[in-house]
Parts: structure tokens; sequence; C-alpha cells
């Protein structure tokens, strides 16, 4: 310890679950946080992870109605999550990747990673002290100002999700500090999202089908994002998905539930034998916690107002003439995709001789 440290505070700073996080400095003199994996945790996960399986097992098998929610594959993915978590170079490197894509935005300040002084159980990164984004009130709205605040925020993750790809799937106030200037510090990043490019644009599909008003455009996105387990009624699928838009979508942008929205639209997917993509599940966790965030700054906060400009762009830059010209040789599955507006039944045909049915 002496021989990294030049102090090292015993009492911690922030404690969650799996780790506890201490202020230390280096020998150099640099303050630091060092994130301390908890001692036994692996063999407590690992003694939930056994009894989640038994019961998830036991629900499948004697409550029909479970299986359509591929319970054990939930817990599966929750493996695989909580198992990355648990390896802070997996941390590391999510955070020095979430640093290179906003490496030139001003309004995002990403710690410095020591790598030197990581391991799987530990993490040293620059300390940073700013304040809580759950303590931003009229105490102090003359050095921040909540509504710039929350607009940098939603900005910051709608870029993650449409432009990189790659967001933080936790940004609950905890996670959070707010710098002078109104720059926005993200901190944990052991729970991160991944979308590829197709996927962001059938998710920016699904949004302008949303925003418009078109079920039949939402459920063409939703069935070509979505794995088929089972015969899909899309008939009524797009019933229930008009009715969503009845209920929800006939208010202003800025009065949309989106919480609301997500739950409902969420709870479609096992009635139609359709499984979600996990990213989907914490991009979906990450807009909800994001619309709390959002909502204790500015009452009259509503991040689907801030959705529609970045969901047009990817569409755009789908169908810009460059981007096709320079992908002239497009594999089967890009192209049943360039014929997404074609109707349903015919995809479904072509994609049946596409598998050789």
């Amino acid at each position: 310890m002496k021989e990294i440290f030049n102090s090292f505070s015993n009492v911690s700073v922030a404690a969650a679950s799996l780790a506890q996080v201490h202020k230390a400095t280096l020998l150099n003199g640099e303050k630091v946080a060092v994130k301390v994996q908890r001692p036994g945790i692996n063999r407590m996960i690992e003694t939930d992870l056994e009894i989640m399986f038994h019961l998830a097992t036991m629900m499948e098998k004697h409550i029909p109605e479970m299986r359509s929610y591929s319970i054990v594959k939930i817990v599966e993915e929750y493996e695989s999550s909580i198992r990355k978590e648990l390896n802070f170079a997996n941390e590391a490197s999510n955070l020095e990747q979430f640093g290179a894509n906003f490496q030139k935005d001003t309004n995002i300040y990403v710690p410095q990673c020591y790598r030197d002084y990581t391991t799987k159980k530990i993490l040293t990164l620059e300390y940073i002290d700013g304040i809580k984004f759950s303590d931003i009130d009229d105490n102090n709205t003359k050095e921040f100002d909540p509504k710039i605040i929350a607009d940098r925020g939603a900005d910051s993750i709608l870029k993650q999700i449409f432009e990189y790809g790659f967001f933080h799937a936790d940004p609950h106030p905890g996670n959070l500090l707010i710098l002078p200037d109104n720059v926005i510090c993200f901190l944990d990043y052991g729970m991160m999202g991944t979308l590829t490019q197709n996927t962001r644009q059938l998710i920016s599909i699904i949004l302008i089908g949303a925003i418009n008003r078109d079920a039949e455009k939402i459920v063409r996105g939703v069935l070509r994002l979505c794995e088929a387990d089972g015969e899909v009624n899309v008939l009524k699928l797009e019933l229930q998905v008009t009715e969503l838009i009845n209920r929800y979508f006939y208010v202003s942008l800025e009065q949309m539930d989106i919480p609301a929205i997500l739950d409902d639209m969420l709870s479609f997917f096992p009635d139609n034998n359709l499984k979600i993509p996990s990213d989907l599940y914490l991009l979906g966790r990450a807009l909800i916690l994001f619309q709390g965030d959002g909502e204790k700054l500015d009452p009259d906060f509503n991040v689907a107002k801030y959705v529609e400009p970045y969901a047009t762009r990817i569409i755009k830059d789908r169908l810009h003439i460059r981007k096709l010209a320079n992908n002239i040789y497009f594999s089967t599955e890009e192209l049943l995709q360039l014929i997404s507006d074609l109707p349903y039944e015919t995809r479904e045909i072509l994609e049946k001789v596409k598998n050789g049915k």
C-alpha cells in the first residue's frame, strides 16, 4: 500500500453492494478514488445465481404463463452482466471508451483511469470533487442552472444511444456529479449497454413511427428488432400498438409519459412470442432513470422532446447516397433491411426464401 499511496482513507466515501470507494493520494500528490471490491462478494453472487437459476427453472416448468417471459434466459443475461461488473478491468475499459467518445465535448467530463493501479478487484480513478446531482436545488441555483444541466444530460444520453451505440445504463442521481459551469460527470461504468448500427436504425424507425402515430411502422421495426419464439400474430400486435398510441400519443412530446410507454411496450413482447435483446432492457432502464433525473431539475422536463431530432438524423444518415455507394455489395441481411418499407407479408416471404424454407 505504501509503495503506491501517500495516504489512504479507511473510511469509505461511497458504498454499494459490490464495492466501496476510498479517497487516497498517490505518491506524486494526485488525489484518487479507489474502488475496492467487497471481500467474499464473488461467493455471495455465486450463491445468489444458483438460487435464481433454480427458481427460474421451476417457474418455467410449473407455470406455463411464465415460459413466454424466458425467465431462465433473463437470469443468464443477468449472470453475464454481473460477472462483467465484478471485473473492474472491464469497467476501466468502459470508462476509457466512454471518455474517447466525449473527449471533444466540453459539457461532459470523464475521470482519468490509472491503469497501473487497477486490477480485477481494484479500480483507481481521478478523484472528482463535485456536487451530487440530487443536491442541486434552490440553494445553489446561482452556481448551477438546473435546466441547462437537464438539457445537457438529455443530449448526452441520446448521443450515447444514437451516435455512439454505447451508453451508461445506470444514470441514477448517485452516479452523476455536477462540476462548475454545469458540466456533468458520469460515475460508475460497470453497467453499460451496446447497440449495433442496425439496432440503432431500427429503434429510430420505431420512435419515428411512434411520434407519427404509425402503428404499422412501429410493428415492422419491432418484428425486425426482436427474435420470434413461435408464431407471431401480427394483427394482434398491431392492434395492441394502436391502443398504446391512442392511450399515450395524442399529447405534445413534452407531455408524453415515457416510463409508462416503455413499460407497456415491454409487456407486449412476451405476450406475442417475441424475445427482447437484453440491451433494450438496459436502454429502457437508462431512459426511465434519466427521465426521473431530469424531472428533479426541471418539472417540465421530458426526454421525449429530445428524441425526434436524433432518430430522424439516424434514418437520414442511413439513406445518404454516399453511404449506399460505399456499401454497394450488400449482404442478403442488409438488402432485406433496405426494403423494410415493403409490407410485412412480402418481407416474411423473402426471409423464408433466404433461409431456404
